[in-house]
């Protein structure tokens, strides 16, 4: 498959990059996706939701009325879940979310969301361009001359780090800085997104760089 590369006014250009079938043309395994957002989304939770039960109310244990008689129900002291103030039944406890996935069904997930987006034509491709500063109208501009305003954006980025070379860094950062403010728009870098974000996306907007990265960590 090959996809045009857009300019910096989101405008195709003549060059046109073919994408690795191993990464965005197998058959996509939708269980292991499903599974990926899954673990994904669990390992988001901080599990620290709590309510105190009876036992452990300020209240005094002792009992207010008789067992019998009144007409009311047959509680016993203040701490009762039936009292407004009373211990909470079954209340939610601190507890651990997280779950685990072996790296080469995330690895197959991954590579699964890329050709789900790739068959259904939702891979755009952008040229290296370079901001000197963070401008959220610029890329918008981008945006808006590729159509996709409205949707929902994933930024996809090559990973540069301080060690390579400062102009490429503080593209990069700048980049990041210049997405941040748009609706509707995320931003990953290629080596580290995961398959809930490129599947909770519209579409992905992928650096031309960015895909020598994604079929290395895709390996």
């Amino acid at each position: 498959m090959k996809l045009p590369v857009y300019d910096i006014e989101g405008k195709k250009t003549s060059v046109e990059v073919e994408l690795n079938n191993e990464v965005f043309g197998i058959e996509p395994n939708y269980h292991l996706i499903h599974q990926a957002v899954k673990v994904y989304l669990a390992n988001q939770r901080q599990g620290t939701a709590k309510a105190k039960g009876r036992s452990e109310t300020a209240f005094s244990t002792r009992k207010l009325f008789r067992q019998k008689g009144t007409g009311g129900a047959r509680r016993g002291d203040r701490r009762s879940p039936v009292l407004v103030g009373g211990g909470k039944t079954f209340g939610p406890s601190p507890r651990d979310y997280s779950m685990k996935m072996n790296k080469k069904q995330k690895l197959l997930a991954r590579k699964s969301a890329f050709s789900d987006k790739a068959g259904s034509s939702q891979i755009y491709l952008i040229d290296n361009f370079s901001f000197e500063v963070p401008k959220t109208a610029k890329f918008v501009n981008v945006l808006t001359g590729m159509e996709l305003t409205g949707k929902k954006v994933l930024v996809v980025l090559d990973t540069y780090s301080s060690v390579d070379e400062d102009s490429k860094f503080n593209n990069t950062v700048n980049l990041i800085k210049s997405v941040l403010n748009i609706k509707n728009a995320n931003i990953q870098l290629a080596d580290t997104v995961s398959t809930y974000e490129i599947m909770n996306a519209d579409c992905l907007v992928i650096q031309k760089d960015a895909l020598q990265t994604i079929d290395r960590v895709n390996e």
